[in-house]
């Protein structure tokens, strides 16, 4: 299926999985070959996917990395409803349908040296494209960034070197 034009200022794209990694908490990410959207996505956008043929409702799911020059997208997921239980069953090779980016996207303040970002459970991957993001952009110091989550964290974590007064 060759990628649509815009709906509404919206790619509806065919996506092909790339790589999906389970983790600890009924965590997944999937790493999805969608080349215009991965090019226009921005930290904070979301992807509605279409998790299976056999439900008509996509469901929304922000995007956590993209690489344009690549073509490709994350999604970071826990699987908790029907929708999620048959997105997690998907392998290598598996086409899904992407239409997104949606939403707004965040953008940096002028001015601003360092950033503090904070999220938890489903603002964990726009905080993370954010920061990773906002890294490329420079000689600018990394931003101090807050995440929560009931689960274990599905990638590697790092303590602060920033000291915090009262801490």
């Amino acid at each position: 299926m060759s990628p649509r034009p815009r709906r509404g200022g919206i790619l509806v794209e065919e996506g092909a999985l790339l790589d999906h990694r389970r983790f600890e908490g009924a965590q997944h990410r999937m790493r999805l070959r969608s080349p215009r959207v991965a090019a226009a996505a921005r930290p904070g956008s979301f992807v509605h996917l279409r998790c299976d043929e056999r439900l008509p409702m996509r469901r929304p799911m922000s995007i956590m990395r993209a690489d344009p020059g690549a073509g490709w997208f994350e999604l970071l997921f826990r699987s908790v409803g029907l929708g999620t239980r048959l997105l997690a069953e998907k392998e290598a090779g598996a086409r899904l349908g992407v239409l997104g980016p949606i939403g707004n996207h965040f953008e940096a303040l002028p001015g601003r040296t360092r950033p503090l970002l904070i999220g938890g459970g489903t603002g964990i991957p726009p905080v993370v494209f954010l920061a990773e993001r906002w890294r490329e952009g420079g000689e600018r110091p990394a931003p101090l960034v807050l995440l929560g989550s009931e689960t274990p964290f599905p990638f590697t974590v790092q303590a602060s070197s920033i000291a915090v007064a009262g801490a």
